[in-house]
């Protein structure tokens, strides 16, 4: 009898199906990390995507990608509020000032506009409508990624939507407190906060210029008269170490001061990121966008 009741047992066992609809829970809202499964069922939900966009310049003793994984870290509490995703970017866009500097990886605008229009290319077809570039602690980047998004809207009348949150920090009237340690956040997001060094790791001479550093009285003319900025004049830098960056005063004096920092930075960016109101832009955004095809594109005969 038990022999019995064990061979029906194992024979039901064979007839019944195997899970289905199992599909492993986000482990990370990288896009580039994650399965085609897991990408297809989250399409499912969102279409939105963050793509931090940056550079690779001299920021003396800080490290040369700052300005890039600034809005990584940016990028990446974005996807967290929106119940999105992010992306790796352009880590490499037009470095400015810094541009004839050996610290400095250099790609012109147009170049960086030609690489990120694939992207967005690519990402559109993938199923990513509502596409968002992020720069922060970069000047030229609006020469990139405002062109993007201008010609893209253009010519594929799909509204891609661009946030420089240099200009856009100043609208929260945040206190000096509030973002004091952005830099240290963005490094702990992107898991890396030891590439920012501490107190006494550079000599005192290895953080000064150069050498002499020339004046360049038509620029600083220029300068007290408002004409200048990234967008406005062309410059470079008078001494590799001449870029505006951090002092050996204002880094951690440990790698346990660096850490806390590192999350002290975080809680300020993801406080800044919940006072976008990201949910309702998207909403807006998508709004934008059918306004665009239902009514532009019909009116003026546009395909």
């Amino acid at each position: 009898m038990q022999l019995r009741t064990a061979t029906l047992l194992f024979a039901i066992g064979l007839t019944v199906p195997p899970v289905q609809g199992q599909i492993r829970k986000l482990h990370t809202r990288d896009l580039t990390r994650i399965s085609q499964v897991q990408l297809a069922d989250q399409l499912k939900r969102s279409d939105v995507v963050f793509i931090p966009v940056g550079a690779v310049e001299s920021n003396e003793i800080l490290p040369s990608d700052r300005n890039y994984v600034l809005p990584l870290g940016i990028c990446m509490a974005m996807a967290e509020e929106a119940g999105a995703l992010y992306m790796p970017g352009l880590i490499w866009s037009y470095p400015g000032t810094s541009s004839v500097v050996s610290a400095g990886i250099r790609m012109t605008p147009t170049e960086g506009t030609a690489y990120l229009r694939t992207l967005a290319e690519s990402l559109l077809k993938q199923g990513f409508r509502r596409q968002i570039y992020v720069s922060f602690g970069q000047g030229p980047a609006p020469l990139t990624a405002g062109t993007l998004v201008r010609e893209f809207y253009d010519e594929r009348h799909v509204p891609l939507l661009y946030i420089n949150m240099d200009t856009y920090l100043p609208r929260l009237n945040l206190k000096p407190e509030q973002r004091s340690k952005l830099t240290f956040g963005a490094y702990d997001f992107a898991g890396r906060v030891e590439d920012i060094p501490v107190q006494g790791d550079y000599g005192a001479a290895e953080s000064e210029p150069t050498g002499p550093v020339p004046v360049d009285a038509g620029l600083q003319g220029l300068s007290k008269l408002g004409l200048t900025g990234s967008l406005a004049v062309g410059s470079w830098l008078p001494d590799p170490m001449a870029h505006p960056s951090g002092r050996e005063a204002e880094l951690p004096t440990n790698p346990a001061e660096r850490e806390a920092w590192g999350m002290e930075g975080r809680a300020q960016i993801v406080a800044i990121v919940k006072q976008m109101q990201l949910g309702e832009a998207m909403q807006n955004l998508r709004q934008h966008d059918e306004f665009t095809n239902k009514v532009l594109v019909p009116k003026y005969g546009l395909k």
